[in-house]
Parts: C-alpha cells; sequence; structure tokens
C-alpha cells in the first residue's frame, strides 16, 4: 500500500509541476530519491507519457486542426523551436547528468524564480508568435536541461520578454513541449531496453494515470494564473525550496 501511494505521488509530482514553472524534472529527482524508488528513470519516462497525453488532449481540437493542415505558420514555428533544443540536448545532456548534484539543482531553482518574477512585471506589446520568437523560445527551452530550470517557466517567460502576448506565449510553450516529450521518452526508452529490470506493471499504470489527470489540471491551472500576473507566487515557492534543500541536504 506504501508503495502505491509513493507512485500516486510521483505522478501527482510529475502532472503538476510539467506544466507550472516549477522544473517538473528538477521535482522528480528530489521526491524520487526521497522515497528511494527503483527505475526512477522508467517512471520518469511513464509520467512524461501521461503529460504528453494531458497536452494532447487539451489541446486535441488544435492539434488537429495542424494534423489536417501541415503546411502552416505554427507547424512551422514548432520546427523551428525544436532544432535549438535537440541541439542543445545532444551537445550538452551528458555533461549535465555527470554534474548534477543537489547544489546544482537549488542554482536552477533560484533562476527560475527569478526569471518569473522579472516576466510577471514586463508588459508584452501583444505579438503573434514569429520566427524569432520560436527560436528564442526553443533556446530557453534548451536551458531547462540544466537542473531546475523550468521548461514551461523558460519558454514563457522568454516569450513574455520578447513582447509575446501572455495566453499566445502559454499555449506555444505547451505545444512545444510535445515533440520534445516524445523524443525524450523515445530515448529514455531505448536505454531502458538495452538494461534488465523488473518491471511494476501496476506503479507504472498508476504513474501514468495520474500524471495524464494532474497535468490536464495543472494546464488549465497556468492558464488561469498567466491571466492575473500571479507569476511571483512560483518565485517564492522556489526560493523557499531551495532554502529547505541547502538546509537539509
Amino acid at each position: 500500500m506504501i508503495e502505491i501511494i509513493k507512485y500516486i505521488f510521483i505522478g501527482f509530482i510529475q502532472g503538476l509541476t510539467e506544466f507550472l514553472p516549477i522544473s517538473s524534472s528538477g521535482h522528480i529527482v528530489l521526491f524520487g530519491s526521497l522515497f528511494e524508488l527503483d527505475n526512477l528513470l522508467l517512471i520518469s519516462v511513464v509520467a512524461h507519457i501521461g503529460t504528453l497525453f494531458a497536452v494532447i488532449f487539451c489541446y486535441r481540437k488544435k492539434l488537429w486542426s495542424l494534423v489536417r493542415h501541415p503546411i502552416n505558420k505554427t507547424n512551422l514555428n514548432l520546427i523551428i523551436a525544436t532544432i535549438p533544443t535537440v541541439i542543445i540536448v545532444l551537445l550538452f545532456n551528458r555533461f549535465i547528468e555527470d554534474n548534477f548534484s543537489t547544489h546544482t539543482l537549488v542554482w536552477g531553482f533560484l533562476l527560475s524564480s527569478i526569471m518569473l518574477v522579472i516576466a510577471d512585471f514586463k508588459k508584452t506589446n501583444n505579438k503573434y508568435i514569429q520566427k524569432r520568437h520560436a527560436l528564442y523560445m526553443g533556446l530557453a527551452q534548451g536551458l531547462a536541461l540544466l537542473p531546475g530550470i523550468s521548461r514551461s517557466g523558460s519558454t514563457l517567460v522568454c516569450g513574455l520578454l520578447t513582447g509575446v502576448e501572455k495566453n499566445e506565449a502559454l499555449d506555444f510553450s505547451f505545444l512545444m513541449s510535445i515533440p520534445i516529450i516524445i523524443a525524450s521518452a523515445v530515448y529514455e526508452s531505448i536505454k531502458l531496453f538495452t538494461a534488465q529490470i523488473s518491471i511494476n506493471w501496476l506503479g507504472i499504470f498508476i504513474v501514468m494515470i495520474t500524471s495524464f489527470i494532474f497535468g490536464i489540471i495543472s494546464i488549465k491551472l497556468m492558464l488561469k494564473i498567466v491571466k492575473k500576473n500571479r507569476l511571483f507566487y512560483f518565485s517564492i515557492y522556489l526560493i523557499v525550496l531551495s532554502l529547505l534543500i541547502l538546509f537539509f541536504y
């Protein structure tokens, strides 16, 4: 029963933090090590698949339109945004993994908190996503490779700082997550297939369903928060979390 509760909590953490600007990967690493769960990599992959289904569900009408009419501005911008992210991951992923520690996690959380405060007080110019905005947001997404840097937070902040309208920036940030989550899941799955591990299928199912449900909640919550300029609440949370990590670790 205790193991099931752990899986539910990990799915809850991933689903809620994937689309809130507080770094889902940082929280998975932090709480996964705290709970001493086996096969944390597999759990992380499955949790990300759950949140992938969540964003597909919430944007199903938009995605269906993009699939039916593939030659369009949004798809081009998504390609432009994905390319720099992939390049950054390929160049620096191994270095980041080899140098990961709770101290780097803390600095990532603190950097995210600063970005959120800046974004909250930045007035946008109500611009729609252009190619240059997509490129900048793609670079920001690559920055989220660093421990504690939120993918949704960094892309949203970058969009706002370059003048993109709030809802436009947030919607594009969510859509940007789809190819990256798919690529990440495929990459990590290939690594897992080369290793002989025992799988708790019930735990895997619980993580996926829980992350899917709370991913939907997270997306809808984030849409409301951005409209009301309340990103600094997350900044306060990240600062408090950083202090707790420094104190207890």
